[in-house]
């Protein structure tokens, strides 16, 4: 087996990467959930950022996960007033997801 030595420039800058990304999830309250539920969130927070909407069909395909595990982790973060649901205007099948501050 073959391993590389990381520089450790990079180790270093990965740790504080790491040590961000962990201090900016306690900050949204990020810290209690999984990997997977996570990812739901950055998903939302992503697609709001570059398209300015969010809906869940957009979280389904950007993310991979089933339309199973979506509704479950949204129902989460709502409970957990993370994130509002609101009925889209264009479809009134679809619903806008918003992201709450903390």
């Amino acid at each position: 087996m073959y391993y590389r030595i990381v520089n450790s420039k990079y180790k270093n800058e990965l740790i504080n990467i790491l040590e961000m990304l962990w201090s900016i999830e306690k900050d949204l309250n990020l810290s209690k959930y999984n990997e997977t539920e996570k990812k739901v969130y950055y998903t939302i927070a992503w697609q709001l950022s570059h398209n300015g909407l969010c809906n869940i069909t957009d979280v389904i395909n950007s993310s991979g996960f089933s339309r199973s595990t979506i509704y479950k982790t949204i129902k989460k973060f709502e409970d957990a007033n993370l994130l509002t649901l609101e009925q889209s205007l264009t479809d009134k099948r679809e619903f806008n997801l918003i992201l709450l501050a903390n």
